[in-house]
Parts: C-alpha cells; structure tokens; sequence
C-alpha cells in the first residue's frame, strides 16, 4: 500500500510503503465461530488499520529518503501496546546505521498509540495482535 503527504518546505511528496507481514490472533474470533477465510480477512483489516495510522504518524527526517526499515509491534484490540515495538531482525543491520531513522518510526509509534477503531473491526479489547510494518520512505 502506497500513501503520500506532502514534506519539507517546498512541499515535495514523498511516498511511504507499508506492508504488513504477519498478523496473529489470539482465540475470541475462533469463539464468535469466524470460518477461518473470515479471521484472515478481519486480521487483514486489523493490520492495514493499524498501518494507516502508523503511516499518519511518521515523519521521515530530511536525509532518509529511500530507506526502509521493518517494525514489530504487539498491540491489543482496545488499541494498547503490549510491550515496546522492537525493529525487526530481518532490518537490524540497517537501523543499526540509521538513528535518526529509528527514531522517527519509534517517535510515530508514541504519536499513534493508543489505535483507534480496531473494535469496530471485530477485535476484542484483550486479544493480542502481531504484526510487521515496513517503514519505506
């Protein structure tokens, strides 16, 4: 999924790539009897949820420009984290090189949490999610 916003003082547009790898649910949509089909969709909209407001968030910093970097993040259904989102190992290697970076993702995850409207996707306030957000600016 590709978003735009304007940037920097000329207003240049920078495009933003954020792709969910993984999303793993806990059991209350197995309860409510979802066929399995079901559960993939609402994970789906969970995650894209949840990257949409990431994406709102961030602010790549001047000098970043086409680097991409990956995030792990664990958050319940009422929209909390559940401990601190942690660069993925797959992008370690990289982040280690790109502080400023680093921080203006983890700065946009302070920024977005708690998420908002993941219960009217189907999430239950205590069920636990999974995901991978990749940062491409």
């Amino acid at each position: 999924m590709i978003w735009s916003r304007p940037t920097g003082t000329h207003g240049s547009m920078i495009r933003f790539v954020a792709l969910f790898v993984a999303l793993l649910m806990a059991s209350p949509a197995l309860a409510q009897g979802l066929s399995p089909a079901a559960i993939a969709k609402q994970n789906q909209a969970i995650a894209i949820r949840v990257q949409q407001q990431l994406m709102s968030c961030w602010i790549v910093p001047p000098g970043e420009e086409g680097k991409r970097l990956a995030l792990d993040i664990a958050f319940f259904g009422d929209g909390r984290l559940d401990g601190d989102a942690l660069l993925a190992l797959e992008t370690a290697k990289q982040a280690s090189k790109r502080g400023v970076l680093v921080e203006s993702i983890l700065a946009a995850v302070e920024r977005c949490v708690p998420f908002t409207g993941l219960e009217a996707l189907g999430a239950a306030a205590d069920e636990r999610f999974s995901v991978t957000i990749y940062f491409q600016s």
